[in-house]
């Protein structure tokens, strides 16, 4: 539902229970801020890539007003993503009408030495002491966002900005 115009500037009811970090306190706005600002791109990320990955940080923050913002800014954090990934594979335009999409970019970026899988193991969720890639996740966590599948946990969208922003940093490293 459209909020009136008179509560445009009022919190999302969802918030009035949460606490901040500490756990001591209701949460504000400033505490959403203070969670996504550290997650920024380094200055070897094209200005195009960085405004880009901005916008989702912006509608994290945002989200204080509408929930459901946290999962459009965990949206535009992969579209960000793409666009890295597209810029840096493949810098010209696409000679077809469809480019290759994000599983493919990701394959031909580590194909091409710009991502380590190594860099992106984690503990494996069965428990054992196998170890999964973050990166095979991406595509299939972008895809539960992008085809109208309800997501709402802004914390989740949290974690994956995280990734986005340390796999687009990964294909942009500072140049000496």
């Amino acid at each position: 539902m459209l909020k009136s115009i008179s509560s445009i500037l009022d919190a999302d009811i969802r918030f009035r229970n949460l606490a901040d970090p500490s756990g001591i306190r209701s949460m504000t706005i400033a505490d959403l801020h203070m969670m996504i600002e550290p997650i920024q791109l380094s200055n070897a990320v094209p200005e195009e890539i960085r405004r880009e990955f901005d916008t989702a940080r912006n509608a994290f923050v945002y989200a204080w007003f509408v929930y459901e913002f946290a999962t459009l800014a965990e949206l535009a954090g992969y579209t960000a993503l793409e666009l890295a990934l597209r810029r840096r594979v493949d810098p010209a335009p696409p000679n077809t009408s469809r480019s290759p999409g994000l599983s493919r970019l990701l394959q031909m970026a580590i194909e091409k030495g710009y991502l380590e899988r190594a860099d992106f193991e984690v503990p494996s969720p069965s428990g054992t002491s196998a170890t999964a890639c973050q990166l095979d996740f991406i595509p299939m966590l972008r895809n539960h966002v992008a085809h109208g599948n309800v997501h709402l946990l802004p914390q989740g969208a949290l974690e994956s900005l995280r990734l986005c922003q340390a796999v687009i940093d990964r294909l942009y490293p500072p140049q000496p």
